[in-house]
């Protein structure tokens, strides 16, 4: 299983380099920014991390970062009404280990420095994620919110894909949105929303069961 961090407009260079340090601390890799700021400084705090920094993928919208993403977690630290339910940083791990095979791609998505992550950026994610902290002031620092989901999802062991899974989430969501559209459910309604929220929260042997309903559902429909 891949993980992928994502940065979303980081402003400042000193955020970026640290972010990388922090990911390649961690045993990760993979870091994609979508429109960074001024990179110069990020080179010299990555320390000995500027291979994450030269493999970097660098993108214009948070659409592009997500495009070959099977699950995607934003990070944020105000609750928005674009998610019902949030994540701790602490459960995250968990729950990605739980996908097994059925997710090849997971990214971790973090917002601007002063603003976050907007209420659109926040709803193209599948999950949504927050850090508790003892106080809201002052708030973390974002390369050190990447720490802390960093050696959150290094305590888990890794999952290795041998072969593609043909029943994977990505699939199991599209067959999910098929149905609801057989039963004239809108996406704007809020069945719809609900439904996109609690599949992400499956682990593999639930999105099993759900394979299975939806099997059933579609031999009725045919007799």
């Amino acid at each position: 299983m891949d993980i992928v961090f994502i940065l979303v407009e980081p402003a400042r260079g000193e955020n970026i380099g640290a972010a990388a340090r922090a990911i390649k601390t961690m045993g990760f890799s993979q870091l994609r920014l979508v429109n960074p700021g001024d990179m110069t400084a990020a080179h010299w705090v990555a320390h000995h991390s500027n291979d994450v920094l030269e493999q970097a993928m660098i993108v214009d919208s948070l659409a592009q970062a997500l495009v070959d993403v099977d699950l995607s977690i934003g990070c944020t630290a105000r609750h928005r009404l674009q998610k019902d339910r949030y994540v701790d940083a602490d459960h995250c791990a968990a729950l990605v280990a739980g996908k097994g095979n059925s997710v090849q791609r997971v990214a971790i998505v973090f917002g601007r420095e002063a603003s976050g992550l907007t209420g659109d950026e926040l709803g193209l994610c599948d999950l949504a994620s927050s850090i508790p902290l003892a106080q809201q002031q002052p708030s973390l620092n974002l390369a050190q919110a990447v720490m802390i989901y960093a050696w959150e999802l290094r305590k888990q062991p890794a999952v290795k894909i041998t072969e593609p899974d043909p029943a994977t989430f990505s699939h199991t969501r599209q067959a999910v949105h098929q149905q609801l559209a057989s039963l004239h459910i809108q996406p704007n309604e809020n069945l719809h929303q609900w439904v996109d929220e609690l599949l992400p929260l499956a682990n593999d042997r639930e999105l099993g069961l759900v394979r299975q309903l939806l099997r059933r559902l579609s031999s009725q429909g045919k007799q």
